[in-house]
């Protein structure tokens, strides 16, 4: 991003590297997809102004010119508070209707919300290749709630209710809990790691 030029400014110099030659077509263009990421009010603010949040949004914008067929994201909703993450799954849920949207992240409510398919790349290897839901699958029977982190578990966390929610081989009698997205991704890499 160029720090001295407005937000306004900014795509719609992206909007001419793409050919959008109608000025008036393309201010218009300009104006919607910046409409878009919540950035109408601030359009005409420099770029160096910008919270980090804002600027992301100013480059999602320069990125929707003209509906793009094929849209590459790499952690869009970094630095975005929870109302404009919102607001960005609706707008990538509409290009994901109108095309391809690929979105590397490691946000995986993201994934749960967004995706219809999943890739996992652990060390430049991919580890998984399928829908959300069958990603937590992977953890099916292997996540439960204890009174405290049980030894041999491959993560343990503590959760709001003060229980500790464990991830790996259950002890018997261990009272299973549904598995997560985070806990597929998470015995997935570990398992992996563990077969290296």
């Amino acid at each position: 991003l160029y720090s001295g030029f407005s937000g306004f400014d900014l795509v719609d110099y992206v909007a001419v590297l793409k050919e959008w030659n109608d000025r008036a077509r393309r201010h218009d263009e300009v104006r919607r997809v910046l409409d878009l990421v919540d950035l109408t009010a601030d359009m005409h603010r420099r770029i160096r102004s910008m919270s980090g949040g804002m600027q992301r949004r100013v480059a999602i914008a320069a990125a929707l010119i003209g509906d793009p067929e094929l849209l590459v994201l790499d952690e869009p909703s970094a630095g975005l508070d929870p109302e404009q993450r919102l607001r960005l799954r609706s707008v990538l849920s509409a290009a994901g209707r109108q095309g391809c949207v690929v979105v590397s992240t490691h946000m995986t409510d993201e994934v749960a919300a967004l995706c219809n398919r999943v890739l996992v790349l652990d060390l430049g290897v991919v580890r998984f290749d399928g829908e959300p839901q069958e990603l937590a699958t992977v953890a099916a029977d292997r996540v439960w709630i204890d009174d405290e982190a049980t030894p041999g578990a491959v993560h343990s966390w503590y959760i709001a209710d003060g229980s500790v929610r464990c991830v790996g081989t259950p002890p018997a009698g261990a009272q299973l809990v549904p598995p997560t997205i985070d806990d597929g991704y998470l015995l997935l890499t570990h398992d992996a790691k563990v077969a290296s």
